[in-house]
């Protein structure tokens, strides 16, 4: 049980690495070119791992349906929320995208789950935060910074030291304090219902061997993104201006990659719900990754959302 729901950290840690790279990188890169990068990882890795398996590959088409309905199914995902972070701040999308930890848990009552007063608990905090770290705030009017302090813009380290020199980053679009619009809600929201299910089926698809799950999950997602390559290749060919380019989108694709694995070993040992509440402490890593690398502060209301998504999803793995 331990062990298991260590993986389900480690996947947390991954996914939320992968989120912060990919909030960053798609402030400097296309959405589409971050997407086509990491899912090509992906399916590289995933052809290796079956190249060195040995023996016949397992074709049950129950694994080989699910893994392939959950891969593709993960791509719209990623992409709604690499799109809400580009748009607004991945300190406040990431623990709304959280909610997708109550996708499982309502599958698991469904199927004859019954949490204790802590994980209902855990629940309404999960709702409560999803809804304060949406809640949309505007800047005072004729707001200053005191006499002698910098303005807000020049307080926080600017995340072109993370890029190749002599490629700006494109206007307006990265802000610390940035305050996601009504656009990027809908895309995280969109983006926890995507992984939420993703977090069932890789649940139902693993317990015959998680890591032909993972593999096949990530073929799946790589032919979505060797269609997307066919279809956008000229915007991404515009976009690419060199090797490293590349670096950003492969990290991505590595970081995910192992978490779908961790994920699917621990949702092979434990109940859905149990595994993808653990799991979906992946924006703890990406808010901390933000604070620390961008000193980010963000408005009381949001932060307060943040600390019950937060406080939730920890009761829900309790």
């Amino acid at each position: 049980m331990n062990w298991t729901l260590t993986l389900a950290g480690i996947a947390a840690v991954a996914w939320g690495s992968a989120d912060f790279l990919a909030g960053t990188g798609t402030r400097r890169l296309p959405i589409v070119t971050v997407l086509i990068g990491s899912e090509l990882t992906g399916l590289v890795l995933a052809l290796a791992y079956l190249a060195g398996r040995g023996g016949p590959l397992p074709a049950s088409p129950r694994l080989i349906v699910i893994s392939a309905l959950a891969g593709v199914l993960a791509v719209p995902g990623m992409g709604l929320a690499y799109r809400a972070m580009r748009d607004g701040s991945p300190a406040v999308v990431a623990p709304v995208a959280a909610g997708a930890s109550l996708v499982p848990i309502a599958w698991g009552l469904l199927h004859g789950d019954r949490p204790g007063v802590v994980s209902m608990i855990g629940v309404v905090a999960a709702l409560a935060g999803m809804t304060c770290s949406s809640w949309p705030t505007v800047p005072r009017p004729g707001r200053t910074s005191p006499p002698g302090r910098p303005s807000p813009p020049d307080q926080h380290p600017s995340p072109d030291r993370f890029f190749p020199p002599g490629q700006p980053s494109p206007p307006g679009r990265f802000t610390p304090a940035g305050r996601p619009g009504r656009a990027a809600f809908w895309c995280v929201g969109g983006a926890a219902l995507c992984f939420g299910t993703f977090f069932v089926l890789l649940h139902e698809a693993a317990p015959s061997d998680p890591y032909i799950a993972t593999a096949y999950v990530r073929v799946a997602g790589g032919v979505i993104g060797l269609v997307l390559l066919a279809v956008a290749r000229r915007r991404v060919r515009a976009h690419v201006g060199g090797g490293s380019t590349w670096v950003l989108p492969i990290a991505v694709g590595v970081l995910e990659t192992v978490a779908d694995g961790a994920f699917a070993h621990a949702a092979a040992g434990v109940a859905v719900g149990a595994a993808a509440v653990v799991a979906s402490l992946y924006p703890a890593v990406t808010v901390s990754l933000n604070a620390v690398l961008f000193r980010e502060r963000m408005p009381a209301v949001h932060l307060c959302g943040v600390v019950a998504a937060l406080v939730g999803v920890v009761c829900l793995a309790g």
